[in-house]
């Protein structure tokens, strides 16, 4: 899925609008990280458009830096494995167990552990409204990350780490992960059943979400809510579709393709 000749670093690098020097080191590391959740927002648009989701690095390319949309984490963080390994990183590819404060579901989420230096991270820029900010090191412990405090723990669950996040006096627990080695194939098998499956939480519902060091953008079909390092300031009721693409305009920078007509939403008016 990956034809190195599909990559453009520097259109990348355009597009986040990372200036700076690059390096296989955790400067360049947390560069990339937070330029890239800043600027390429989460979304699950295409899927609620009747389209679907490309995994081949051209198609990725295509979507996510030439037509300035976004995507979701096999897109998202297929698209930041490309430009670490091309940078000269050593990155491995795992696919989590979403929680989302639950038990460990089906393996549809795809996350990043990238060595850097003497320590290794953990590297996700796509998990939709609880997505990192910036790296996390792959260490158990609680950490601070922008206005936000985050648990990586060893599971007792099964062998493997669980990453939480603190949110209204809680620690949730957002996905499990493993070592079980991925192959391209786990990629394809959990973007089906995400983009397609009547169940899978991408077919019922519009998403976005864009996160920066101080702001967290969400959007749940019509529920708008911006919190500002970590608390929660304003919230939105989108009645209607011209609010909508307003709204995706303005706080997640997502501009849809002309004539493009999404899936019906209850509450949400034509």
């Amino acid at each position: 899925m990956n034809d190195p000749s599909a990559f453009d670093l520097p259109a990348y690098l355009a597009r986040i609008g990372h200036h700076g020097a690059i390096a296989a080191d955790h400067a360049t590391l947390r560069a990339l990280h937070v330029a890239h959740v800043g600027a390429i927002p989460f979304e699950n648009l295409d899927i609620q458009m009747g389209l679907p989701i490309r995994l081949e690095l051209a198609a990725i390319m295509a979507k996510l830096v030439g037509q300035r949309r976004g995507g979701y984490c096999f897109e998202q963080n297929s698209l930041l494995h490309a430009v670490l390994v091309a940078i000269g990183f050593d990155v491995t590819r795992r696919v989590a167990r979403v929680r989302l404060g639950g038990d460990p579901g089906g393996r549809s989420h795809l996350i990043l552990l990238v060595a850097a230096g003497e320590r290794r991270y953990l590297a996700d820029v796509g998990f939709g409204g609880s997505c990192l900010v910036e790296p996390l090191p792959l260490e158990a412990g609680e950490y601070d990350s922008a206005g936000e405090r985050w648990r990586l723990s060893l599971s007792d669950w099964a062998p493997g780490w669980e990453l939480s996040l603190w949110r209204d006096g809680g620690w949730v627990g957002l996905y499990w992960f493993g070592d079980e080695p991925v192959v391209d194939q786990d990629l394809i098998f959990g973007n089906h059943y995400t983009s397609t499956h009547p169940a899978s939480r991408f077919v019922q519902n519009r998403v976005a979400a864009r996160t920066t060091l101080t702001e967290r953008h969400t959007l749940l079909n019509g529920q708008y809510r911006r919190r500002l390092q970590g608390a929660l300031v304003e919230e939105l009721e989108i009645r209607d579709e011209a609010m909508f693409r307003h709204v995706l305009r303005d706080r997640f920078l997502i501009e849809l393709p002309d004539g493009a007509v999404l899936h019906p939403i209850e509450g949400i008016s034509p």
